[in-house]
């Protein structure tokens, strides 16, 4: 359980620092249109975040509500 939560902040963090570094490059350019890909990188790098941890925790959830059903027909059965 804390090797998945482990590897996935790792995942947030890595995503973070890449999408920082991007948007640095980006103004260091001095591209016209650095804010309009500044905030597509940054949205890219927000979904991304989103995505990755709430399947952590999705398959978290279903992998504990398995275990209590089991656990439940066990004591029942």
């Amino acid at each position: 359980a804390w090797t998945g939560l482990i590897v996935v902040v790792a995942g947030d963090v890595a995503i973070a620092v890449a999408a920082i570094l991007g948007v640095l490059k980006v103004f260091d350019s001095g591209s016209s249109a650095g804010a309009t890909i500044a905030v597509s990188i940054l949205t890219s790098a927000f979904t991304a975040v989103g995505t990755m941890t709430t399947a952590y925790f999705g398959i978290r959830a279903s992998s504990n509500t398995a275990n209590r059903t089991i656990d439940v027909g066990r004591r029942t059965g």
